[in-house]
């Protein structure tokens, strides 16, 4: 669908839209799976309307009384009591970024050559294709640290950006 609002604005400067997952996968193919991810950006979305929701307007008075401007009272007032909410969608997103598979297999089956053999993707052939499980095994584990330690050394940054209201005395 992509291709069919592409190829009208490529024809006149004699170019054609991408061939995404076949001749030009090796250019195109994570591209074309950062694109497919949009899709899902509505869970996060709403936790980020929901956060917004509980932010108390009292707070945007008491800063419009004290003469901030909407930028002011956007930077003082919106992120730091979003930033428990921002913490949460970056933590889930870091995990998630290491899920890419049922996209990849179902499209291309990590094809064609190793374009888009993600991870997971290729952990799925070790185990299941190739019967290699204490291989996949061992994978798994080393995904498991990997995401184990993004995640710890985000929640060891968030001590100095994350506010949260409730614990303070």
């Amino acid at each position: 669908m992509l291709n069919a609002l592409l190829n009208p604005l490529l024809e006149p400067l004699g170019r054609a839209a991408p061939r995404w997952f076949e001749r030009d996968a090796e250019t195109w193919g994570v591209p074309a799976f950062v694109i497919l991810s949009f899709w899902s950006v509505g869970g996060a979305m709403m936790i980020y309307l929901a956060g917004l929701k509980g932010i108390s307007q009292d707070l945007y008075e008491a800063a419009s009384i004290d003469g901030a401007t909407r930028l002011h009272r956007f930077r003082h007032v919106t992120l730091p009591m979003l930033s428990p909410v921002i913490f949460f969608n970056t933590i889930m997103a870091i995990i998630a970024s290491f899920q890419i598979f049922t996209q990849a297999y179902v499209m291309t089956g990590g094809g064609p050559g190793d374009a888009t053999r993600f991870y997971v993707v290729y952990l799925y052939n070790q185990a299941f294709d190739l019967h290699e499980m204490g291989y996949a095994s061992a994978m798994a584990w080393l995904l498991l640290l990997i995401v184990l330690v993004l995640t710890l050394g985000v929640m060891w940054g968030s001590k100095r950006f994350v506010y949260y209201e409730a614990l303070k005395t």
